[in-house]
């Protein structure tokens, strides 16, 4: 980019401004010498237009018509060579432009009109020059943050650097994995809803649009046939073509690494699916060698196993990621059979998990989940056929451990009933009391309010469900119904 003030400075007396409050900041897209009295249908806006004033006769009107036909065709400033024409600026001339705000300088004698042209292609040349370095070393410190331990976290913060902005890799559905500055996290945010339009447009749309006073860039991320996520980034406006340079480089490295990661694990689900099946055939003893010999985790001494039915809508692979990112307390190891997925997690970490594919359960409705009593590993194989068994029973949207999905069914209109009365205050408080057992003012004074409004909504809460909320077993039931479903 070369500008007005860029130009005066390299010419010095060659092109002086004729005034303090010229405004030789504009940038210069060209420089033009026309002695016509209309050059505009030549120019297409932005040029430094010499003239040495042969159309000048040095009327007024005349000065005044000629600058505001050059001012409004977005002429970047006016330049006179003195000398052949006029030997000094005519005052005509200097009103003219000062009244529209046009840019005038004097190219004094023996100046040539060339000298100037030559000046700002020279500083072209050296702003692409810097460009192209800049540009270059922006690649440079990508491919070495794709070389960094943690390569893929590496790679956003060097993008963020380089765009002058923020960035952030998402998860296929639009949850954020990683951003830099992190203070940025909200803004990424705010993409999940463009997320999902992208992934109903198809694997390989992309999309540009303003955020706040920013421009967004999103690109996805996909490598053997397979969505690996997306990559975000947000910088001032207007974008620089070097910043979506940038941004596709950062994508084809941040798709290698992710594609590598992601064969690396699937060769270690397949390891550990193949340790999983030995303990289910009972063989724990000749599952915690292979485990040792290939140098995973250690097989649990006590663990629960969880029997997932997944949907058409979901692939066990993208459960499983969710699964190790956002639930698992400890490694897990899975099996696809057929349209269950059978996965071991340690006992300990077995809550966790039963909570992490509740909330998966709220978002796919139609996933159904069931888990062992939990206990030592040799014990699991036992356990197989009654948990498929439970499985079957189990309707769709629920996850609960094994021997309540029975209980649950008595308890399900109970529930609804609860949800669709048109309080929505109802549930929270019948959990209160039956977290309670039935005592009244520990569970107002738990959920805040005074033990008569307690009172009020128990009323309205039994009158929905038509059932006896203090009977044993009607409030076990719709305590069991109310934990599964993680309302509890």
């Amino acid at each position: 980019m070369s500008t007005l003030r860029d130009l005066s400075l390299t010419l010095g007396e060659g092109l002086a401004p004729v005034s303090p409050q010229t405004d030789d900041g504009r940038e210069v897209t060209g420089v033009h010498v026309s002695e016509l009295v209309d050059p505009t249908p030549y120019l297409a806006g932005g040029e430094l237009l010499l003239t040495t004033g042969m159309p000048l006769t040095g009327r007024s009107a005349q000065a005044r018509a000629y600058a505001a036909r050059l001012a409004r065709h977005g002429i970047a400033g006016l330049g006179l060579g003195l000398g052949p024409v006029h030997d000094e600026m005519p005052a005509s001339l200097v009103h003219a432009c000062a009244e529209v705000g046009l840019p005038l300088f004097s190219v004094s004698a023996p100046t040539p009109f060339l000298a100037v042209a030559r000046a700002y292609w020279n500083q072209l040349a050296q702003a692409g020059q810097a460009e192209l370095n800049a540009s270059l070393g922006a690649h440079r410190d990508l491919v070495r943050a794709a070389a960094q331990p943690d390569p893929v976290s590496a790679v956003v913060r060097t993008l963020a650097s380089g765009v002058r902005g923020w960035a952030a890799r998402l998860s296929p559905d639009g949850r954020v994995m990683d951003v830099w500055p992190r203070a940025r996290r909200a803004a990424a945010r705010q993409l999940r809803t463009e997320i999902g339009r992208l992934r109903a447009a198809g694997p390989h749309s992309s999309a540009s649009f303003p955020l706040g006073e920013e421009d967004v860039v999103v690109q996805p991320l996909s490598g053997a046939g397979r969505l690996l996520g997306f990559l975000a980034s947000a910088s001032p406006r207007p974008t620089r073509q070097r910043d979506r340079q940038l941004v596709l480089a950062a994508c084809a490295l941040l798709t290698l690494k992710l594609d590598h990661r992601h064969q690396a694990v699937a060769r270690t689900r397949v390891q550990q699916g193949c340790v999983l099946r030995l303990v289910l055939d009972g063989q724990v003893a000749a599952a915690r060698s292979l485990s040792a010999s290939l140098g995973l985790d250690t097989v649990p001494v006590r663990g629960r196993l969880f029997a997932v039915a997944l949907p058409t809508s979901i692939v066990a692979d993208d459960l499983l990621d969710l699964w190790e990112e956002g639930g698992a307390l400890g490694p897990l190891w899975a099996i696809e059979d057929g349209s269950v997925l059978w996965a071991l997690a340690a006992e300990r970490a077995a809550g966790a998990d039963l909570d992490f594919l509740r909330i998966i359960a709220q978002a796919e409705p139609e996933i159904r989940a069931v888990t062992g009593p939990g206990g030592l590993v040799e014990s699991l194989a036992a356990q197989r056929g009654a948990l498929m068994a439970e499985l079957e029973r189990c309707p769709a949207g629920q996850v609960a451990p094994a021997g309540m999905v029975r209980a649950l069914a008595g308890a399900e209109h109970l529930l609804e009933a609860l949800r669709t009365y048109g309080r929505a205050d109802l549930v929270g408080t019948v959990a209160a009391y039956l977290r309670h057992r039935g005592n009244g003012e520990r569970a107002a004074a738990a959920l805040g309010v005074h033990r008569n409004t307690l009172r009020h909504r128990m009323s309205l809460a039994a009158k929905a469900t038509g059932a006896d909320l203090d009977d044993p077993d009607t409030a076990s039931r719709l305590w069991l119904a109310l934990r599964a479903a993680g309302l509890a």
